[in-house]
């Protein structure tokens, strides 16, 4: 047991460092959302009293003290109306948590079917929908960009399905023709990229910044592009194909990619860097296979456990098809952290309003999900992903 015991801190600590040095959340933080971080904070200063002392009544409602510890150490720092919740699941059993900031004091709260935007956990999902498509030979992961388009491409013709799911197609992270979007909103940057923008894009403006299938470059709109050439083969919206093939059999009913038909009761509220309350997300969509999920830690933990099966469709995208660095792959969507038999699949998300991370050991069937609405552009969104580490951390060395 010691030895066990031993392998899972040193993979853990690895998640750690690795997290730390190039974190998913701060992967996620596309340059509009960079731009949305520094006018909020020019525009409101810093609101947060650092010499208030933070208070917690946790210890009185959450019966595990080492996760009272754990969330503590993690949240002191969140602005005041931060509202977090947690899914721990140790094989059969699923704790849920919920924490909210009130005036200072760290609350317990029954949150686990409210719904957050979950970010580019979305990517998963796309991974997961183009393993159906190639289970029904409806795609092919070799097929390339060009044999999806009826107009001429500039560059990146020869890129394939399997580049766009790994992040080696060579695109750059957004598309570079901003300058032609009508009514770009920097508080809400994905919301007006159009189909004629997106085919522009691909016709007039593309440069690839490697050469397609030898380098791992972060591309949400390579993600996007993926969601919108299967939405495209199926005959339906990025929203009709993640009911189709997830969300109705899962039965996650609180998920979906439109806020218009998200329960606005439900609805946590975004906020912005500072603790202000701010937009949410809106997505075309040529970009809303990058990140444009609403769900709840409810919802999230049926996906999680239909992952743990051996099922063949969630299978493929769980296999590492690029090594980064050693120890460290990615598959269809989900990162992949491997050392010494120990394996850990992850993936964080933030957007303007929110951060998230989901980070499951399927051999030993555990898994920890964080939905919050800390800025996934603000300084503490990688706090999120440190506190769903640490969590699994926990329940793996018991």
């Amino acid at each position: 047991m010691n030895i066990i015991k031993s392998k899972n801190m040193k993979i853990f600590r690895q998640a750690y460092f690795l997290k730390k040095t190039k974190s998913d959340l701060v992967k996620d933080l596309s340059l509009l959302s960079v731009i949305i971080c520094v006018a909020v904070l020019f525009l409101t200063g810093c609101s947060n009293d650092d010499s208030v002392a933070i208070e917690s009544t946790l210890s009185d409602d959450i019966s595990n003290q080492e996760f009272v510890k754990i969330i503590e150490s993690h949240a002191s720092d969140f602005p005041v109306s931060t509202q977090i919740a947690i899914a721990i699941i140790d094989n059969a059993s699923t704790e849920f948590i919920g924490v909210v900031n009130n005036n200072r004091v760290l609350r317990r709260t029954n949150i686990e079917d409210k719904i957050f935007e979950i970010g580019s956990i979305t990517k998963v999902f796309t991974g997961v929908c183009l393993s159906k498509l190639i289970a029904t030979n409806e795609a092919m992961p070799t097929e390339t960009l060009q044999s999806q388009f009826d107009f001429p491409m500039q560059n990146g013709q020869d890129i394939n399905l399997l580049q766009l799911a790994n992040h080696t197609s060579g695109l750059p992270r957004l598309p570079t023709n901003t300058h032609e979007i009508i009514d770009l909103d920097i508080n809400d940057p994905y919301a007006s990229f159009t189909v004629s923008n997106f085919e522009s894009y691909f016709q007039n403006h593309v440069f690839l910044n490697s050469e397609s299938g030898t380098n791992y470059e972060y591309s949400n709109l390579g993600f996007g592009t993926l969601g919108y050439i299967l939405a495209q083969k199926r005959g339906t919206s990025f929203e009709g194909l993640l009911g189709d093939l997830i969300f109705e059999p899962l039965k996650m009913t609180s998920s979906t990619t439109l806020l218009e038909k998200v329960d606005i009761s439900k609805l946590i509220p975004a906020l912005g860097p500072e603790g202000n309350t701010t937009l949410n997300w809106n997505f075309r969509d040529t970009m809303s296979g990058a990140g444009s999920i609403k769900s709840s830690v409810i919802d999230l933990e049926k996906f999680v456990r239909k992952n743990f099966e051996d099922d063949e469709e969630y299978n493929l995208p769980q296999q590492a098809t690029f090594e980064r660095v050693k120890g460290l792959s990615i598959g269809l969507g989900w990162e992949i952290l491997e050392s010494e038999g120990f394996r850990i699949l992850s993936h964080g998300g933030g957007t303007g309003g929110y951060s998230s991370y989901l980070t499951m050991d399927k051999n030993n069937k555990k898994a920890v999900i964080v939905l919050s609405n800390v800025s996934g552009v603000g300084p503490l969104a990688g706090k999120i992903g440190d506190l769903a580490t640490s969590l699994l951390e926990n329940i793996s060395l018991r």
